[in-house]
């Protein structure tokens, strides 16, 4: 029992290298938030504090967690044994700007490819569309998601290095993340496109909470698969699997209510973060027991 209450100083605060990259990650947020604004043409500060726009903070505060996600997977990623402490720092400063610009371009696919009927700036800044905001935020996570496994150590490395390895693993994500945008609709009977294009916020929390699951498991099986292939067939079964979860969910939760007309009619979001979060425990629940 003496040890349970002996002081132990806590030796993390020693190591300096410690220090070194939380200066580098308050320098890469900063960058990042440069970037954000750079990319979607917006006064930051004149939309959060002035116009009070929640749909902006919502997404603003989406990239930055996910670039946040990003930085940890760097700094948590293996490195070579025979690196020196510059060298690592260098190889860090890279890969996390380098993870910046995947973001971005997340952020463009939003705009042009999964969204594509309607400017995804002008119904954040204009409209101040929270549910199509709460989906950027899940989108820009689920990305950093995907980053950060494909940081992880691979299983049984292959001769194609870095940085092309993370390059295809993100262009394999995205367009899983594409096909799992027009999937979830239809098993979900939601009118997506329809429903955030009317400021819907708890269809944008509904889809944006099963992306997050959906990411969580494809993160998931990138870092325990290194085959392109078994990452794909196992992102199909997770699809399915997610699916049929919901309408197992509906049965045991919603009983007689139409989950579709709660969210699409009634903008029951508070029932849409129920949804959202059960997915999510499902994720969690499959990642454990597989």
């Amino acid at each position: 029992m003496k040890t349970l209450f002996d002081f132990q100083f806590p030796e993390e605060f020693l190591v300096w290298n410690s220090w070194l990259y939380l200066i580098l990650a308050l320098v890469v947020l900063a960058i990042g938030s440069v970037a954000y604004r750079s990319v979607r043409k917006v006064q930051l500060m004149d939309q959060l504090a002035k116009k009070d726009n929640p749909a902006l903070a919502i997404s603003y505060a989406g990239f930055m967690a996910a670039l946040g996600v990003v930085i940890s997977g760097v700094i948590l990623s293996p490195s070579h044994f025979d690196m020196t402490w510059q060298e690592e720092l260098l190889d860090s400063i890279w890969w996390t700007l380098g993870g910046t610009a995947l973001l971005l371009v997340a952020l463009l696919i939003n705009d042009f490819i999964i969204f594509p009927k309607f400017k995804n700036r002008k119904e954040i800044l204009e409209d101040r569309n929270t549910g199509l905001a709460v989906v950027e935020a899940s989108s820009f996570i689920s990305t950093a998601l995907l980053i950060r496994a494909s940081l992880s150590e691979q299983i049984n490395p292959v001769d194609l290095g870095e940085p092309w390895l993370t390059l295809i693993y993100f262009v394999i994500g995205q367009a899983l993340f594409l096909l799992y945008s027009r999937l979830y609709p239809k098993a979900a009977a939601l009118d997506l496109h329809g429903s955030l294009e009317k400021d819907n916020t708890a269809v944008g929390v509904a889809f944006g909470g099963s992306m997050l699951a959906f990411a969580w498991l494809l993160g998931t099986a990138k870092s325990r698969y290194d085959g392109i292939p078994t990452i794909i067939v196992l992102a199909l079964a997770y699809m399915a699997i997610l699916c049929l979860m919901r309408f197992i969910v509906r049965y045991f939760f919603a009983q007689k209510m139409s989950l579709a007309d709660e969210f699409q009619k009634d903008g029951n979001w508070g029932l849409a973060i129920v949804e959202a979060t059960l997915t999510v425990i499902i994720a969690a629940v499959l990642i454990a027991s597989l």
